[in-house]
């Protein structure tokens, strides 16, 4: 791999941006994620499973020219209830917050693993390799509001409970051959504002953070994430006061992938790490394409998401390893960890297009659905 092969190695574009264009047989990049306004998913009319498997089936022969020859990842956010991706003609699977309500915690388990089982059969038989899910949030015990909590996105206010399903439906999701994205470290559940359009704070001491979102958070980790997303949020409890913990060495470094910092306890993850979207306006505010890239990296991240501008994003890597403001040994061994997940997702075979929406998935829908009353 050149030098700008890696640097396009390690961003995950969005799909308007590769799709019939022929881009990804120039432009090397390590992932597409795609998005489904109303269900309509990008490169379709409808968003049908037929419709979404020819736009990955596209996808996949585009990048037939990577110098790796490995396909990129293709990921979605289908956590389903508010945020499902892939809607039409696909199961509807509960959400989060309906899973989390069963009384039965080990039935809420159960059920959940076998419904990121069956979705992720669903999601690989459409192309799909990746899934940003589970949030591991955990909500505020008092009521207060919750950007995550109003759209249902969370198992609920329990730290145990939440952890216990995050590892569920994180083992469903991978046994299955889907990679899990886990998100939002360090945790965005007890926050108001909306990150995508401030830069909220996570206003907690590192005991009160070790005592909620560390716990469902590395259960997730110990269940085995192969990916892990982070927010775009300030933790003043490692330090970080100005920087968000996308783009943190202190969120990123020491907490996800070390020890811990400050009396946070550090989940030593040693899976991909990856930003949350460099679209939001905590980062487009303060860095453009190339900056935000090269400091995502030298924090600590794999895989970038949805830079505004993938080939000025590239260029800055590009720059930064050559004037030693991003060391190359960083660069190669993002570029290596998400190569690997490359390798691994190729590998896994794909289902026929009749397990989606099947009678089986429908009937543990419905199961699910009669659980959570």
């Amino acid at each position: 791999m050149t030098l700008q092969d890696k640097a396009t190695s390690v961003l995950m574009v969005t799909g308007s941006t590769v799709i019939g264009t022929g881009a990804l047989s120039k432009q090397h990049y390590g992932g597409v994620i795609l998005f489904a306004p109303k269900g309509v998913v990008d490169g379709t009319s409808a968003g049908t499973p037929a419709q979404v498997a020819a736009v990955t089936t596209h996808l996949r022969q585009d990048a037939a020219s990577d110098p790796t020859g490995v396909p990129p990842l293709i990921g979605t956010d289908q956590e389903y209830g508010a945020v499902q991706r892939l809607k039409n003609g696909f199961t509807a699977f509960p959400g989060a917050i309906q899973l989390g309500s069963i009384d039965d915690a080990a039935q809420a388990a159960s059920l959940t693993r076998e419904i990121a089982t069956a979705a992720a059969q669903e999601m690989l038989a459409v192309g799909v390799t990746v899934n940003f899910a589970p949030v591991f949030g955990v909500l505020p015990t008092n009521g207060a509001a919750s950007a995550i909590g109003q759209y249902g996105r969370s198992y609920g206010s329990n730290p145990q409970h939440v952890a216990a399903l995050v590892a569920a439906a994180v083992t469903g999701y991978q046994q299955a051959g889907v990679v899990s994205a886990m998100k939002h470290f360090p945790g965005l559940a007890r926050i108001a504002a909306d990150s995508h359009v401030t830069l909220p704070t996570l206003p907690v001491s590192c005991a009160d953070w070790n005592a909620h979102e560390a716990i469902p958070a590395a259960a997730g980790v110990d269940a085995g994430a192969l990916m892990v997303m982070t927010g775009h949020v300030l933790f003043p409890a490692v330090g970080d006061t100005t920087v968000p913990a996308s783009i943190s060495s202190d969120v990123v470094g020491k907490l996800l992938r070390g020890k811990g910092s400050q009396g946070c306890g550090g989940m030593g993850f040693t899976g991909v790490t990856m930003t949350d979207s460099l679209q939001m306006e905590p980062i487009t505010a303060h860095d453009g394409s190339g900056a935000a890239a090269v400091a995502a990296l030298n924090a600590g991240e794999d895989l970038l998401l949805m830079p505004v501008d993938p080939a000025a994003a590239a260029a800055g890597i590009v720059r930064g390893v050559q004037s030693g403001a991003l060391p190359s040994a960083r660069l190669d061994a993002a570029a290596t960890a998400v190569l690997a997940l490359r390798i691994a997702s190729a590998r896994i075979p794909r289902p026929p297009l009749s397990v989606v929406k099947s009678a089986a998935h429908q009937a543990l829908a419905a199961k699910a659905r009669a659980a959570a009353g």
